[in-house]
């Protein structure tokens, strides 16, 4: 039998002492994956690069946290009752989200998404048990006007995720303020860059950063070469799902002053970076990720003065294999 020697210098009763001291995590059980939403990991992706490592959310994406939000203050609220559908337009990830939610907590969901979206985003949905309803074509405007048309009857629920500003509370008030707990003493952001779908990640984390981080915090907007959106209107199909959705979200109009600059980035770029965030990192996420990585590296080439830069990894590979691995 091997034997395990102590060392002589081990003071046997003294770490015991010290053992009593150390605090126990707390017991207990979870009935639900809500309470696993944020308290993600804030990444050092070398370089000058940090990256809030969203993916990780149940649901596998950033919009779990919005979701969860609007869907309690909303209950609050009473504007969401237990018999009611929620319903709402998304190009995906929301979607999943509130499918998700509405599951764990009963409630009938209504999807509308615009066709040409990848496929698997779709399923997720329709795994939760959502019903999906497909308006109009890649751009999300028109199954956004059909959503709030339907959440206005007796009955149903629209968040309205693009329009509503506690999309905006929520990442100012609970992401923004999760990251600034995790930033080190003394540590400073220069920028952040993130792509806008809502807008409402971007605007409230940047209000988070300015208030209690750093008032001089350069804020950059990132969408689609192909679909500049925000910058001169051109509307155009691209393969970063998610951002650039066809319109300028209310949201980001409300909020346009807020923003120093606008990037773009081209899609098979956003897909090649992200292809190498999996293989060189170990973290599999999608484009938008992808777009938003090379975006903060650009912003340090381009502006000597930026050091750090903070992004988002905003959804997991696994919603984009069609997309992003073809058979």
């Amino acid at each position: 039998m091997k034997k395990f020697l102590i060392n002589p210098k081990y003071n046997m009763n003294r770490n015991r002492e010290t053992l009593k001291k150390v605090e126990k995590p707390a017991c207990g059980f979870n009935t639900t994956l809500l309470s696993a939403i944020g308290n993600t990991p804030l990444l050092n992706l070398g370089d000058g690069i940090f990256a809030k490592a969203e993916f990780m959310n149940p649901s596998g994406s950033i919009k779990a946290r919005m979701a969860n939000y609007m869907i309690e203050r909303a209950e609050e609220k009473r504007l969401l009752k237990p018999s009611d559908t929620i319903v709402e337009a998304t190009s995906g990830n929301t979607g999943n989200a509130l499918s998700m939610i509405a599951a764990i907590k009963g409630y009938k969901i209504i999807v509308m998404i615009p066709e040409g979206y990848s496929s698997e985003r779709v399923q997720i949905s329709k795994g939760y048990g959502a019903e999906i309803r497909f308006v109009g074509h890649f751009q999300v405007n028109d199954a956004r006007a059909a959503a709030i048309a339907l959440g206005q009857q007796n009955g149903f629920y629209c968040p309205a995720q693009f329009d509503n500003e506690w999309n905006v509370e929520e990442n100012r008030e609970e992401l923004g303020r999760e990251i600034i707990s995790q930033i080190p003493e003394g540590f400073k952001f220069d920028a952040i860059v993130q792509g806008v779908g809502t807008g409402g990640t971007l605007i409230g984390v940047s209000q988070a950063l300015r208030e209690w981080h750093n008032p001089n915090i350069k804020v950059f907007a990132m969408e689609p070469t192909e679909s500049q959106t925000l910058e001169c209107c051109i509307v155009a199909d691209h393969k970063i799902e998610g951002i650039s959705d066809g319109f300028v979200p209310t949201i980001y109009q409300r909020h346009r002053n807020e923003i120093d600059e606008i990037i773009s980035v081209d899609s098979d770029v956003a897909i090649e970076e992200a292809r190498k965030i999996a293989y060189e990192r170990g973290l599999f996420v999608g484009p938008s990720s992808g777009a938003n990585f090379w975006a903060a590296h650009k912003i340090k080439r381009d502006n000597p003065s930026i050091k750090t830069v903070l992004t988002l990894l905003c959804d997991r590979g696994e919603k984009y294999l069609s997309l992003m691995y073809p058979l």
